[in-house]
């Protein structure tokens, strides 16, 4: 028995069956796949005025080394023309010839020209937990959204401890249904937290301070209870 012969009979028939199992899984698809990349012109969380016209900072796209910009599809729920006060999301997304898609999204807050108080902010490192003795965190993001009346949304009233300090995500955001009055006191209406089903105790010492571009508050949570002390600094399109 000639077992030399058959290994190399085997081995070729695995091989052929090889090239046709790779035929197979590449059918359709160009001989080189050129990726095409997205990158963002201006910010990715922007504040513009509502009820004028948005101007897109825009985005450019490559591929190849190939300037193909104008094959970028835009998708929003935002009126363009008119966007009404809140928060929405802008998608763009190119498609190369083999359907490999890039893409790249910014997030917009359109508020009205007096209104101070929504945009985008930063959760400063002087905020704390104060439970059995102080923990400090911050430099996580924090959205305000106006409706344009003097209420607002505020994306977490714990300024990120359960969202990105300990990574739980959105779901564990204490999101916070507020009014800001006049003279920036902030007064809590609603919270909720999706992940665990409950909502706040109680917000104290809230205020926006529109000449800083700050806010701050105390917000009492659980039984236990937890204080969280939240400070935040507004960003500006840059």
């Amino acid at each position: 028995m000639n077992i030399k012969k058959n290994i190399t009979l085997l081995s070729i028939a695995l091989a052929c069956a090889g090239l046709t199992s790779c035929d197979k899984d590449t059918e359709g698809l160009t001989a080189i796949t050129y990726y095409p990349v997205i990158t963002l012109d201006g910010p990715v969380d922007y504040l513009t005025e509502a009820g004028k016209p948005f101007v897109d900072p825009g985005c450019t796209a490559v591929m190849d080394g190939q300037d193909i910009s104008d094959q970028i599809k835009v998708v929003t729920s935002m009126n363009l023309e008119n966007p009404a006060p809140g928060y929405y999301t802008v998608n763009y997304t190119v498609v190369n010839s083999d359907g490999i898609s890039a893409s790249a999204t910014r997030n917009v807050i359109a508020a009205d020209p007096d209104d101070k108080a929504s945009g985008f902010y930063t959760v400063d490192t002087d905020s704390y937990r104060d439970y059995a003795g102080y923990v400090y965190y911050g430099g996580y993001p924090l959205q305000i959204v106006g409706d344009g009346a003097g209420n607002y949304e505020i994306s977490d009233l714990l300024g990120g401890w359960y969202a990105y300090r300990a990574g739980y995500g959105s779901d564990y955001a204490l999101q916070g249904d507020v009014t800001i009055d006049d003279d920036g006191t902030i007064t809590l209406v609603d919270s909720y937290l999706i992940g665990w089903g409950d909502w706040a105790n109680d917000l104290t010492d809230g205020h926006f301070d529109a000449e800083n571009g700050t806010v701050t508050w105390n917000v009492s949570y659980t039984e236990y209870p937890f204080l969280f002390i939240v400070n935040a600094t507004k960003l500006t399109n840059e």
